[in-house]
């Protein structure tokens, strides 16, 4: 069947997942486009529905992505362009948009599985490109997951998971948790514990990264808040000799990122 009218109450329903209190309830969240709706697949996440123009029939690959959908039980729609665009986030839409089921994690999983634990805690980002930046770098770095704390722009919004660019389906992210509740559970599991900060007392570079570590980054103006500095075993600056400030929190976590990724290459390629 073919869904033309933009009163249809699948589309009404759908709409609400621009909110996020309806993400939350429903425990779902949209994902557009076919690269975004592939890699969801691939990964194994739930799809619940996948709406999709004609223009998607046209392309072996869309033609894919419709067979493999529908042979993990998603329930598909075809719509006509301008009902398909009344739901997405986008000023042009790419023809296919899912709804896409919330895993569900312990947060013991961040210890467990392949290499020493990195894990990217974000403290109050609010500018979603960011944090779908700050997702493509932990994925092609292999970091055991990421965290968002509460008071962080949703890790479901419609724009991270553009951003994120299909990162986001590969590796365990746990949105909105309490600050208390994560240092907790790093203190207690022996994670040390890096905050991000301008002004800190160390240099990234003065940094063992080759341990279990949790980098806390915080928002865009403020940083990281005085609980998570009160807590942390260093609070780590990166040397900016020139003029500014301060960087990008993307940018910044990207150079924390992969000073740890060197520091843990270099130690696994030393010779003896």
């Amino acid at each position: 069947m073919k869904i033309t009218s933009r009163s249809n109450e699948r589309i009404k329903y759908l709409k609400k997942f621009h909110e996020k209190k309806h993400r939350d309830l429903e425990n779902g969240f949209l994902a557009e486009g076919l690269k975004v709706i592939e890699e969801a697949l691939q990964a194994g996440w739930e799809v619940r529905m996948l709406l999709y123009t004609s223009d998607v029939l046209r392309h072996p690959r869309g033609v894919a992505l419709l067979d493999k959908a529908r042979a993990t039980g998603t329930e598909l729609w075809e719509c006509e362009k301008q009902v398909l665009a009344v739901v997405t986030d986008t000023k042009t839409p790419q023809g296919a948009l899912a709804l896409i089921a919330k895993p569900e994690h312990s947060l013991d999983v961040l210890l467990q599985g392949r290499g020493t634990p990195l894990v990217v805690v974000l403290d109050g980002l609010q500018d979603p490109g960011n944090l779908g930046t700050i997702i493509r770098t932990a994925d092609a770095c292999e970091l055991q997951g990421v965290i968002t704390l509460e008071g962080t722009v949703d890790l479901f919004h419609p724009k991270v998971v553009r951003a994120s660019a299909g990162a986001l389906f590969h590796l365990p992210a746990f949105g909105d948790l309490p600050a208390p509740a994560v240092l907790e559970f790093f203190t207690g599991a022996g994670v040390q514990k890096f905050v991000a900060d301008p002004r800190g007392d160390y240099s990234l570079y003065e940094c063992d990264f080759s341990r279990p570590t949790a980098l806390f980054m915080g928002n865009e103006a403020r940083g990281c808040g005085e609980m998570l500095h009160a807590a942390a075993d260093r609070v780590v600056a990166i040397p900016m000799p020139g003029q500014a400030e301060s960087l990008n929190v993307g940018v910044a976590a990207s150079l924390f990122i992969y000073e740890a990724v060197r520091q843990r290459l270099k130690s696994s390629l030393s010779l003896p």
